[in-house]
């Protein structure tokens, strides 16, 4: 969790009122991300050499047609290559996405995601179960529901040991905005 602070004469460091909570995956979870999808980019890029090697030999049990080698040896290297790059990338874009919370309401970062939730339209804030993680759910007026990308809790490096106590805070949050 990030939070503006601002030092106020020798104190600690305390946010003010007005300052917005802004929520991120931690660096574990941003790490174990990227490299679950650059796990599955290997997993991609292993079938596609499989099936490159294996496409001769079905040709030649097929039609007769003499095998050659389409896939040099020393290329499989590479398959290790997207899970390390993956976890890298998942350290510089995944920490950008998330949540900031301000006296208006809940808006997801970046903008484009569209997820956003004016306090005076949330019924409640909720833990919820989706999948294997944990995430905070802002139920609306409407019926609809705005689950936030951040804060959330995992297994694994998905694990965030302050989650609750975040939880605890959108919830403080919420009852200090929702009537204006």
């Amino acid at each position: 969790m990030r939070t503006p602070a601002r030092l106020a004469s020798g104190q600690a460091w305390e946010p003010l009122p007005g300052d917005p909570l802004c929520f991120r995956p931690t660096w574990r979870q941003a790490l174990g991300r990227g490299m679950w999808v650059g796990l599955l980019v290997a997993g991609a890029l292993a079938l596609t050499g499989l099936s490159a090697l294996l496409a001769p030999v079905l040709a030649h049990w097929l039609f007769g047609v003499e095998p050659q080698r389409s896939v040099p040896p020393q290329s499989w290297w590479a398959l290790a290559l997207p899970v390390p790059v993956g976890g890298l990338l998942g350290m510089l874009v995944g920490r950008r996405v998330g949540a900031d919370l301000d006296a208006v309401g809940a808006w997801a970062v970046p903008g484009a995601l569209g997820a956003s939730a004016p306090w005076h339209r949330v019924v409640e804030v909720r833990m919820e179960r989706r999948g294997r993680r944990t995430v905070v759910a802002l139920p609306l007026v409407d019926g609809s529901i705005v689950r936030l990308r951040a804060p959330y809790d995992g297994h694994g490096l998905g694990r965030d040991p302050d989650f609750e106590r975040k939880q605890f805070r959108i919830r403080l949050h919420w009852e200090t905005h929702r009537y204006g």
